[in-house]
């Protein structure tokens, strides 16, 4: 499955709290599979169990976010039909996942007023034009180490919902990563039934801060 060219069915709603108004983009329907929780980990963050469909909607929804600074992109995970667990974690609270650029200045404070006023959202499809590579990101000034650097997907807590916030170039270094569990996963599990298939995002400078892995129940697809 390749991820450019592939088509996300939206809801696109927007709030006006004040003087300020927010746009919104949801997935058209929950998600069926995406339990996503805290781990409480000091050496990783949260966990994300995933089938087929729904990693493929969650590469969709990093790319968008990517590529929209002036829109929150809400992922509604708490309403998944499954709550399938992995590390030996059972009852951590699931948590939803706004994905947003730093430039939009929201605070995640104001999370709670916004999430009250979607209300039902107009129809959009968003298309696929996949993540740039990532060789053409490794520019002079690609310096993550530096103090200061910006380029970097940074996380906050509020309101049952975990944001990951950061810059177009923070969300395209993970590009290769979503790429690789919606093209590779799928057919790697097919030829190796049982093999663990996994891959992680960075958050705040740690590489597997975010650990998005292939659920072993439901591989392919919750319906299996």
């Amino acid at each position: 499955m390749k991820l450019e060219g592939e088509r996300w069915r939206t809801l696109v709603s927007t709030v006006r709290l004040g003087r300020d108004e927010y746009r919104v983009v949801r997935p058209a329907k929950p998600l069926k599979h995406a339990p996503l929780y805290d781990t409480y980990d000091g050496f990783r963050g949260v966990q994300l169990i995933v089938d087929k469909a729904a990693a493929l909607e969650l590469a969709m929804a990093w790319e968008f976010a990517m590529r929209s600074p002036r829109t929150l992109v809400y992922l509604p995970l708490r309403e998944t039909e499954y709550d399938c667990r992995s590390f030996g974690v059972d009852d951590e609270p699931l948590l939803d996942l706004v994905l947003m650029h730093h430039s939009l200045g929201f605070p995640p404070s104001r999370w709670k007023e916004v999430r009250a006023r979607l209300g039902r959202g107009r129809p959009h499809t968003v298309r696929s034009r996949g993540f740039p590579a990532v060789e053409s990101l490794l520019t002079p000034d690609h310096q993550p180490l530096r103090r200061g650097y910006r380029d970097v997907v940074r996380h906050h807590f509020a309101a049952d919902t975990l944001f990951l916030t950061g810059s177009w170039k923070s969300f395209a270094l993970n590009g290769d990563q979503w790429r690789e569990l919606i093209e590779d996963g799928p057919r790697r599990m097919h030829e190796n039934p049982g093999e663990h298939f996994c891959t992680d995002i960075a958050v705040e400078r740690i590489w597997d801060w975010m650990h998005v892995a292939y659920c072993h129940e439901h591989r392919v697809s919750a319906n299996t």
